[in-house]
């Protein structure tokens, strides 16, 4: 998976070099809601989905080639978990904020006449998170620094809002945990989660 995400910015880094002096160049705000699960490889954690939220700052960099290009967000996202620990009888609620910054590459389709109204598109990349702040829970030990790997599609109205659904499958570890009747192994837990934006393009 780390290499597929090497091969992903190296891919976007040279597609904007090669073709900058062509490129449409465009800026956006962008907000939205999360909805987050934590995947963990043990299952004496239970979890309930939990909403959070993200906003921030977006690029967009259309490619020559029809249809494709890349974007990159800079976001703050809020997350929160609901977790019930079956070895020790406990609740435990989470609250996390990241830098949020997802890089994708997307291919918009060009439908003749309808395009000015409504281009449909499909997105795929990498998300780096960098850890903000979160709730100290003892147990728990939050990774400062996680990656996702992102799939989504949307839809761009009237060339200036698009509406974009996201489904982020981590790659690495966001928490470990080990209670106080385990072995020295810890469980790891890595997040999956729905992210629905829409961004107002300048």
């Amino acid at each position: 998976m780390r290499r597929i995400t090497q091969i992903a910015i190296v891919t976007a880094i040279i597609m904007v070099a090669t073709s900058a002096s062509q490129a449409q160049v465009r800026f956006g705000v962008k907000g939205g809601i999360t909805l987050n699960e934590l995947k963990w490889d043990k299952e004496i954690i239970s979890k309930d989905n939990r909403a959070g939220f993200t906003l921030g700052f977006m690029i967009e960099i259309g490619m020559p080639v029809v249809g494709l290009g890349i974007d990159a967000s800079v976001l703050y996202a809020h997350r929160q978990d609901d977790m019930y620990l079956e070895d020790n009888l406990q609740d435990i609620k989470l609250k996390r904020d990241y830098l949020d910054i997802p890089l994708n590459v997307k291919y918009k389709i060009q439908i003749p006449v309808l395009c000015k109204i409504i281009s449909p598109f499909v997105t795929t990349g990498p998300d780096f998170a960098l850890m903000l702040s979160d709730t100290d829970k003892g147990d728990f030990k939050t990774r400062k620094w996680n990656t996702s790997w992102n799939v989504g599609f949307g839809a761009e109205l009237f060339r200036k809002i698009q509406i974009h659904a996201n489904y982020g499958i981590g790659l690495t570890k966001a928490f470990e945990y080990i209670g106080k009747e385990m072995d020295s192994t810890p469980i790891k837990g890595k997040d999956k989660l729905w992210t629905i934006t829409a961004v107002y393009m300048f």
